[in-house]
């Protein structure tokens, strides 16, 4: 009696494993890579697409990018890849768009949608003026003529220094 419980139980679970992931192996296996991410406002972005699907009766022929959410054109052409259902397109992100996250999606010829979240980092500010002084404008200041002043003096104790080590004396 206890081979069979365990053979009922076995194949209760067996079962009910497999109904649970039936939905996921039906879903669309679609991704979508994008290139840098993070990326900036006024940068190029590279969006990838696989359009590959189980459910999809043929393959993909073309994609469209949604690029409303980006600030772009509302729907932007794909080009296919070196690949069977791979499409990829460059656009440069506006200036204007506002750090924080989008989710621009991919409309696939064969009926396969994919959203993906692109990260929008603010641009850098121009980095502070700090030079090494190169680039100064002030000139005949007090600090200029000090500095000619300890440099002459250095080289006169130089010139010294080295007479005496020659063995010639004034």
């Amino acid at each position: 009696m206890s081979l069979a419980r365990l053979a009922a139980a076995t194949a209760g679970l067996t079962v009910a494993l497999l109904v649970s992931s039936a939905p996921a192996a039906l879903a669309d296996d679609a991704t979508v890579n994008i290139y840098p991410n993070p990326s900036a406002p006024g940068t190029s972005t590279t969006f990838q697409v696989n359009c590959s699907s189980l459910t999809a009766a043929q393959p993909a022929t073309s994609a469209t990018l949604e690029g409303s959410t980006l600030g772009l054109a509302a729907q932007i052409p794909m080009q296919a890849g070196s690949q069977r259902n791979q499409f990829t397109t460059t656009v440069v992100l506006p200036t204007s768009l506002a750090p924080g996250s989008y989710n621009p999606n991919v409309d696939c010829s064969n009926g396969v949608t994919a959203s993906t979240t692109l990260t929008v980092n603010a641009v850098p500010g121009p980095a502070p003026a700090t030079g090494d002084g190169t680039t100064a404008t002030a000139t005949s200041s007090a600090l200029t003529d000090a500095g000619l002043a300890l440099l002459g003096a250095g080289a006169a104790a130089g010139g010294l220094v080295l007479r005496r080590r020659t063995g010639h004396r004034a």
